[in-house]
């Protein structure tokens, strides 16, 4: 529970950053925009795969019941949400003209106001069933990322820096570092745009394993 919070939290910063950013006048260069679009979409997509793989799958078919008809609602959710969120940076993955920023700015807010709902929905409805995931002999959780999820946040990535492929270094395919959300928190506020903890990693299918 304290982890999702914890995202929670992430996003909700992302969040109030980005809505401050496009509420003032149009900055001068679209660098700045585009990191903060990154973290956006890393923190929310990132969550929704643990989410989907890790909570409401397991809950969905391991639990059954009332219990998965909550899961399957809240997947149906964040699956409608995930759409939208896909068709507005496919509209606005570009610098918005002077002319175009005020509706930019609105289309932003929509959209960060249904992120809101659907994290609040989360908090209300899910947090409570946490309880109710199945373990395996070691404790953990039998789940499995949703990698539809961590493809949506790749391709983003491509559409928001145009097309650049990550910063060259040593591939680790398949994995992140350890201790991923504590590096995720120290590169929060890194200037760079392409600074991120994903610019090392390739983007096959298999690019991203979640830690349990």
């Amino acid at each position: 529970m304290d982890r999702v919070l914890r995202q929670h939290g992430h996003i909700l910063a992302n969040a109030d950053a980005l809505e401050a950013l496009v509420s003032g006048p149009r900055p001068a260069s679209v660098e700045g925009l585009g990191f903060r679009r990154w973290l956006f979409t890393r923190d929310l997509l990132m969550h929704f795969a643990r989410m989907e793989g890790q909570v409401y799958a397991p809950l969905m078919d391991e639990v059954g019941g009332e219990v998965a008809h909550v899961a399957s609602h809240a997947s149906a959710e964040t699956a409608a949400l995930v759409a939208a969120f896909r068709e507005h940076v496919t509209r606005w993955h570009g610098f918005p003209s002077e002319a175009q920023w005020g509706i930019y700015a609105r289309s932003t807010h929509w959209l960060t106001a249904r992120i809101r709902e659907r994290l609040e929905g989360e908090a209300t409805d899910i947090l409570p069933l946490l309880s109710r995931l199945p373990v395996d002999d070691q404790g953990a959780c039998p789940g499995k990322p949703d990698h539809r999820y961590v493809a949506d946040a790749w391709e983003i990535r491509e559409l928001i820096f145009g097309g650049a492929k990550p910063a060259a270094g040593p591939a680790r395919v398949g994995s992140v570092p350890e201790d991923q959300d504590q590096k995720d928190d120290r590169n929060r506020d890194a200037e760079q745009p392409q600074q991120d903890a994903f610019a090392h990693i390739e983007p096959p299918s298999i690019w991203f394993r979640l830690r349990k």
